[in-house]
């Protein structure tokens, strides 16, 4: 590139937001053009600022990483974004990498070298996952876990689920009642062995259900 790369960071937690920006600052070829501390500040900043790469947190409180990324995908498709995040639960990762960012690394990883790289990758177009995020994606792809029959309707259903739809949205876009949808919940819980929201994701993940293509 001619000019430095401008970046915009994201975090809530401001300890963790002033050591990346020391370390960013370090960088011969990237600018600070602004810190946030949450989603919907770094919103504001992104209407009068321009901003080349985004890196966020993913767990944040008002708006989380993966949502404040899509909204970023949807209205500035030119910013390259890289989540950092504190687990790698196969769902995140999931969520991430359906969203087409440039980079995926692990919070506790984010030291001077691994930014480094991160930031070569991107800046000459290519995708950078750390390592142990190509494990997680690896290890879901490669299971061979026996899947419980599900219904075409079911499998509609679970797969609304993973994108956060609620029972009242999957029944309107289905055409069915409400309680239909958290029979068909129910259900899920019971054929996929699981608790909770987030273990139906977990599971339709593993059994490749709900893929990161």
């Amino acid at each position: 590139m001619s000019d430095k790369a401008k970046l915009l960071i994201v975090d809530d937690h401001s300890v963790t937001l002033a050591g990346i920006k020391s370390i960013l600052e370090k960088i011969a070829f990237v600018e600070i053009a602004g810190t946030a501390s949450s989603g919907r500040e770094a919103l504001k900043i992104l209407e009068k600022t321009r901003v080349d790469v985004l890196i966020t947190d993913v767990e944040m409180d008002d708006i989380g990483g993966i949502e404040l990324s899509g909204i970023v995908k949807n209205r500035y498709p030119e910013i390259k974004i890289v989540a950092v995040t504190l687990h790698s639960e196969p769902w995140i990762i999931a969520k991430l990498l359906k969203l087409n960012i440039e980079a995926i690394v692990l919070k506790s990883k984010t030291d001077n070298a691994e930014l480094l790289k991160v930031l070569r990758n991107i800046q000459s177009g290519n995708k950078y996952y750390s390592p142990e995020i190509m494990d997680v994606f690896f290890q879901v792809k490669n299971s061979s876990h026996n899947l419980p029959h599900l219904t075409h309707r079911e499998r509609e259903i679970l797969l609304m689920i993973c994108d956060e739809c609620t029972s009242n949205e999957i029944s309107k876009k289905l055409s069915i009642a409400t309680s239909t949808v958290e029979t068909h919940r129910k259900n899920l819980f019971v054929k996929l062995k699981v608790k909770s929201q987030s273990g139906l994701v977990r599971e339709a993940i593993r059994h490749g259900i709900y893929t990161f293509d």
